[in-house]
């Protein structure tokens, strides 16, 4: 069991339920270290109040993710492979979302719907073994590419570090979520008569944006229709130029600064992976989504046949689900929905429910709050200027997110591609977690706002309505005024 006076690396808490989320817990130990060697250190995790949280040892994490790099992804061979590896399932598991596509599910029998299930299951499991490393690659990259970066510059020189840190971490291209967007606006170009149909085929390739780890949600056209009709009263042309524009200029801006610093092939081939790995944590993110979809489905289908409710069925694990019409155990589901934890290691998965589990959350998620003014974390992206002055809001979980207001300072223990919708009125985001290559790092670049990730205590120091100020240049977080 892990030891919580450890300092302790913890990703979440975002919504999630165990049906959805134990394809990333079950790969990430044992099937991981058989395809590359290494493994996710012992962890814990928590699903309490509709949200997961995931915690390892820091310490053992950075070693472990130290190996993997220097053995894996730094290596020509092996590196040609992982990418190889990776391609290659990802193509597989967008062969099962063709084949669902064609099928009917209403009309299997219970034995072929079980069969799909299992089908669809053995895809994902198998292209997750290969992506639930990313976490493993970018927690030493970035850290690997912050460290090269400073003898670059001179200590007076932060600000321009600060800069080329966030510039060189940024994909070359768009977000999927920012490729939406673009597809909408180009709609509105479109002439009237053309739009309906546009807007139909729009939303077949985008239905699945705003799912997540506890939800997949079919968005109807009406849904894209309204967005787009918000953006019509705004500037969108100048927006859809900016969107367009964005990869020639941050390709151009990363080469501005190679040429500045002068920097060496080895040093610029770290900052090429680092690239590499944020295009791929967005790539992820979308496969996440399309598949939670599938899954959702599946629910559904079972819930209508079984009389079981889809929330009861969301507290399953995939083997349960797979013997659904044989067994369900309604006492440990509901359990479960009090409190479930996982301790994981490469040898084992311990299960704990309900009173058992809520002992360990106590222990290790009860955390007071913690007087202070000042903030240190990383500086994800700068923004239009250095500093920022606003409004902080706290945003717990996507429940919460309709509390933003345009301008406001986003303030959470870590985005997910669901809390967009708020990060588009933000002024400045805030988080507890996450590096260069976080959600939250990726999508303030695009949006060109300022971000300050793993702060680490900013949800326990900060509180709605206090008026908060970011410098970017030095990665500090002050709370100007306390709303109480």
């Amino acid at each position: 069991m892990l030891n919580p006076q450890h300092k302790l690396y913890r990703w979440g808490p975002i919504s999630a339920c165990p049906l959805f989320m134990y394809y990333a817990i079950e790969t990430a130990f044992d099937p991981l270290k058989k395809l590359f060697g290494i493994t996710y250190t012992e962890s814990l995790i928590i699903f309490k109040d509709n949200k997961v949280t995931w915690l390892l040892d820091d310490k053992e994490l950075g070693k472990q993710s130290q190996k993997f790099v220097e053995e894996v992804i730094l290596n020509k061979i092996k590196s040609k492979k992982y990418f190889s590896l990776w391609n290659n399932r990802t193509k597989k598991l967008e062969g099962i979302f063709n084949h669902l596509d064609k099928i009917i599910i209403k009309s299997l029998k219970n034995k072929t719907l079980i069969d799909e299930y299992k089908k669809f299951s053995g895809f994902y499991n198998d292209w997750f073994i290969i992506t639930i490393s990313l976490e493993l690659a970018a927690s030493s990259l970035e850290p690997m590419l912050g460290n090269k970066l400073r003898k670059y510059y001179k200590v007076t020189e932060q600000k321009n570090y600060q800069k080329a840190f966030s510039t060189l971490t940024a994909p070359k291209t768009l977000s999927f979520y920012r490729r939406e967007q673009s597809d909408l606006l180009k709609i509105l170009a479109l002439p009237k008569s053309k739009r309906n149909e546009a807007l139909s085929k729009h939303q077949k390739k985008y239905y699945w944006i705003l799912n997540s780890y506890a939800r997949g949600k079919i968005l109807t056209k009406n849904y894209f229709l309204s967005e787009m009709n918000r953006f019509a009263k705004e500037n969108w042309r100048k927006l859809l130029s900016e969107i367009g524009d964005y990869p020639r200029n941050i390709s151009l801006e990363k080469e501005r600064i190679f040429k500045n610093i002068n920097i060496t092939d080895s040093d610029k081939f770290t900052a090429y992976m680092v690239e590499k790995f944020s295009r791929l944590m967005d790539e992820r993110k979308m496969i996440n989504f399309r598949s939670e979809h599938y899954l959702e489905l599946f629910v559904h289908e079972i819930s209508n046949r079984t009389g079981l409710s889809v929330n009861n069925i969301k507290f399953l694990l995939p083997v349960e689900l797979m013997q659904i019409f044989k067994r369900y155990d309604n006492k440990l589901v509901q359990l479960r929905k009090k409190c479930f934890a996982l301790s994981c290691t490469d040898r084992e998965i311990n299960y704990f429910e309900g009173d058992n589990a809520n002992s360990l959350s106590n222990r290790f998620l009860n955390v007071s709050d913690i007087n202070e003014n000042i903030i240190h974390g990383q500086v994800a992206s700068i923004g239009k200027t250095y500093y920022f002055r606003g409004t902080a809001k706290i945003v717990p979980t996507i429940k919460d997110i309709n509390k933003i207001n345009p301008g406001d300072i986003l303030v959470t223990t870590m985005t997910s591609p669901d809390f967009v919708i708020g990060m588009k009125k933000a002024g400045a985001i805030i988080t507890d977690t996450g590096g260069m290559l976080s959600h939250a790092a990726i999508v303030s670049r695009e949006l060109k706002i300022p971000c300050i990730v793993g702060t680490e205590i900013a949800t326990k120091v900060i509180h709605d309505g206090d008026v908060v100020e970011l410098h970017c240049g030095r990665g500090i977080v002050k709370i100007i005024k306390h709303s109480r």
